[in-house]
């Protein structure tokens, strides 16, 4: 897709810029820290692990805005056949310099429409990248739910995790509940209000442990905060949505 488009595009730098900031700044933040990329990174990776473990149906997933690569490596290192999209060519640049698993297929879309067969998919995993087709002026969230339906086999999923959201988790269940998915789990991966997180990712702390301590935060997050408790600041969700076995 080209750089130019009014979709999906980020506010600050564009993704091309960002596509040259590294590994996770491209995709994160380019603004924060190495540790506190490295922190919320660990967050993913938590979020990916879980998601693998109780929702994995079949070999196949896309890896729907895949940006540097980061969880292309990740499911391709646990034995699963990746196709990672992006929208923008040097982000997959990037991604294949960073080293593209043998058991991936990377390619550039025009960020709705996916060029598989229909019911031919076991999973979707998509990280930070849904907001920019959700909570901007010119939405087509609803036409990539739609398209998700399609390519994914009955009792298929997909994992969403949604990075820096204030409002309510209903603006991204909706669309994909209208487009015939039904939401099987919703967790609090982060909240960004916190003095005892602002220490875990401290640049006095090794990197290894800053790392342990963002795997341990996902997790302590999601067993525990409650996804509809009333607040306001940021959090990260994880969302599960199914395809159902049958259509009726």
């Amino acid at each position: 897709m080209a750089e130019g488009t009014k979709l999906f595009m980020p506010n600050g730098a564009t993704w091309v810029e960002r596509a040259a900031m590294g590994e996770l700044r491209a995709v994160i933040s380019p603004t924060a820290s190495d540790r506190g990329n490295d922190f919320h990174h660990a967050v993913h990776v938590f979020a990916a692990t879980v998601a693998l473990r109780n929702y994995r149906q079949g070999p196949r997933i896309i890896d729907f805005g895949c940006g540097t690569g980061r969880f292309v490596r990740f499911f391709a290192d646990k034995g699963l056949d990746v196709f990672g999209t992006e929208i923008t060519f040097d982000m997959l640049a990037e991604a294949r310099r960073l080293g593209a698993p043998a058991k991936s297929l990377l390619l550039v879309t025009d960020g709705i429409s996916l060029p598989v067969a229909d019911q031919s998919v076991d999973a979707i995993w998509c990280c930070g990248v849904l907001r920019y087709s959700r909570l901007v002026s010119q939405e087509v969230y609803e036409q990539i739910a739609q398209e998700m339906y399609r390519v994914l086999k009955p009792n298929g999923v997909v994992i969403n995790l949604e990075m820096y959201v204030e409002s309510n988790h209903d603006v991204f269940t909706d669309g994909f509940e209208k487009a015939g998915f039904s939401t099987s789990d919703i967790r609090v991966l982060k909240r960004y209000d916190g003095f005892v997180e602002d220490c875990l990712k401290s640049s006095i702390w090794p990197r290894k442990f800053v790392i342990a301590a963002g795997k341990v935060w996902g997790a302590l997050h999601y067993w525990f905060d409650n996804p509809h408790r009333a607040t306001s600041g940021l959090r990260d969700y994880l969302f599960f949505w199914t395809k159902p076995l049958s259509e009726n």
